[in-house]
C-alpha cells in the first residue's frame, strides 16, 4: 500500500507532456499565417491543437492570460551545446559515420542557458576541424529529447579542417579526398549522394564557398553551408547549388559587408539561419544577429522566419517544430514584448506543452 501511494505521489508530482489541455491568450500571436491580434494558441496533448482568435475555445479548456507575445521556440542551425567535449577529433581526417547524438548530455548547462533565452531546439554538431566530422543531430534543449540522430553529413572544407601533420593539407588535397569517397559512396557518403543525409559544409571564407558550392554542385548534394560570411555575395551560385546557409552570430563589431550579405540572401528568397555555438555564444546571439540584420534592412517577417520555421527547415525538423501550426510539437515562448526587440525577454518557455522554464519574470 505504501509503494501505491508513492507511485501515486510521484505521477502527480512529475510534470505531464501529454493528456492536458490548456490555452494561452496574448496580445499577439506568431502564427504560421503572420500575426494574429487577440488571440489565443490551444494546446493539447504536447501540441498545438488551434491557433484561434479571440477566446473561441470549450469552456473547460482552462485559459492563461499574457499580456505580450507569443512565438514558435527559436531554432538553433548549428550548435555544440552538450556535446563539446567529445564533438572532434582531428587525429584522422575522416569519421564519417561518427554520431554526434552519443555524446549529447541532456543534463548540459548550455541547454538550460538557451532554453532561458527562448531556443527550444537545436542542431548539435561536430566540430569542423578536420575534413568529415561525423553526423550532426538534432536535439531538444529540454526533456532530453533528440528529434533526429542523423540530420547532416558534416564536411569541413575551409582552413578550420586542415594539418600539417596529416592529409589533406590543402584545398585541393581536400577535394580529392571527397571526390574519391563520393565516387564510390559507402555508408553516410552514400546517404548524402543518394539525397537521403543532407551535408552541412564548413566554408568560412568566400574562397572556401566557391570551393564547396561547386563540390556540392557537381555531386547533387543537397544540403546547407556553414559560417559563410559572405554568402550573399554568392547568392546566385548558392541559388544554382540549391545550398541554404547558416550564419555564425552577428557580434556587435560584425563588418557592414557582413550584414549586407544576410540581408541579400533574404532579399533573393536563400534559406538561412544562424548558429548559436554554445559555450562560446552568448545565448541571446539568436535574436542580436537578426536585430543586426533588421538594422541593415532584413525585413522582419524574414528574420522572425530565420529564428524558427526557416531554421527547422533546414534542419529537417520541420514536421515537429519551427511553426505554431496544428499538430506540431508545442515548443512556444511567451514574450514580454516585440520577439525582435532586444528589450523584449522571455516571460516562460514551453517545450512539449510544458513550462520548462520561466525566464525573466
Amino acid at each position: 500500500m505504501i509503494v501505491i501511494r508513492a507511485l501515486v505521489l510521484l505521477a502527480a508530482l512529475a510534470p505531464t507532456a501529454f493528456a492536458q489541455s490548456f490555452a494561452v491568450h496574448a496580445t499577439k500571436i506568431h502564427g504560421p499565417d503572420g500575426v494574429v491580434e487577440d488571440a489565443t494558441l490551444w494546446v493539447e496533448d504536447g501540441k498545438v491543437r488551434a491557433l484561434v482568435r479571440g477566446k473561441d475555445l470549450p469552456s473547460d479548456v482552462p485559459i492563461r492570460e499574457h499580456a505580450g507575445e507569443i512565438t514558435a521556440g527559436l531554432v538553433a542551425a548549428h550548435s555544440y551545446a552538450g556535446v563539446l567535449a567529445e564533438s572532434h577529433d582531428d587525429t584522422r581526417s575522416v569519421l564519417a559515420e561518427s554520431r554526434i547524438a552519443h555524446a549529447f548530455d541532456a543534463d548540459s548547462s548550455d541547454l538550460r542557458r538557451a532554453l532561458a533565452a527562448g531556443v527550444t531546439t537545436l542542431v548539435l554538431s561536430p566540430r569542423p576541424e578536420t575534413l568529415v566530422p561525423g553526423v550532426t543531430a538534432v536535439a531538444k534543449t529540454a526533456g532530453g529529447t533528440l528529434l533526429r540522430r542523423e540530420a547532416h553529413l558534416a564536411i569541413g572544407l575551409d582552413a578550420r579542417a586542415q594539418r600539417i601533420n596529416r592529409a589533406p593539407t590543402s584545398p585541393a588535397g581536400m577535394l580529392a579526398e571527397l571526390d574519391a569517397r563520393f565516387a564510390r559512396p559507402t555508408g553516410a557518403f552514400a546517404s548524402a549522394a543518394a539525397g537521403r543525409l543532407p551535408v552541412m559544409i564548413a566554408a568560412a571564407e568566400r574562397d572556401d564557398a566557391e570551393r564547396a558550392l561547386a563540390f556540392a554542385t557537381k555531386h547533387h548534394l543537397g544540403g546547407a553551408l556553414l559560417h559563410t560570411e559572405l554568402a550573399g555575395e554568392l547568392v546566385g551560385d548558392v541559388q544554382r547549388a540549391g545550398l541554404s546557409v547558416i550564419f555564425a552570430p552577428l557580434g556587435v563589431g560584425a563588418e557592414k559587408r557582413a550584414i549586407d550579405s544576410v540581408v541579400a540572401l533574404g532579399k533573393a528568397g536563400v534559406p538561412f539561419a544562424f548558429s548559436l555555438d554554445l559555450p562560446f555564444d552568448a545565448p541571446d546571439a539568436l535574436r542580436f544577429s537578426t536585430a543586426m540584420a533588421l538594422r541593415g534592412g532584413l525585413e522582419r517577417a524574414v528574420a522572425l522566419d530565420a529564428l524558427t520555421a526557416q531554421a527547422a527547415r533546414i534542419a529537417g525538423v520541420q514536421d515537429r517544430v519551427g511553426s505554431l501550426a496544428k499538430g506540431l510539437d508545442a515548443d512556444f515562448v511567451l514574450w514580454s514584448g516585440d520577439p525582435l526587440d532586444l528589450g523584449s525577454r522571455p516571460i516562460a518557455v514551453y517545450v512539449d506543452g510544458i513550462e520548462r522554464l520561466g525566464g525573466a519574470r
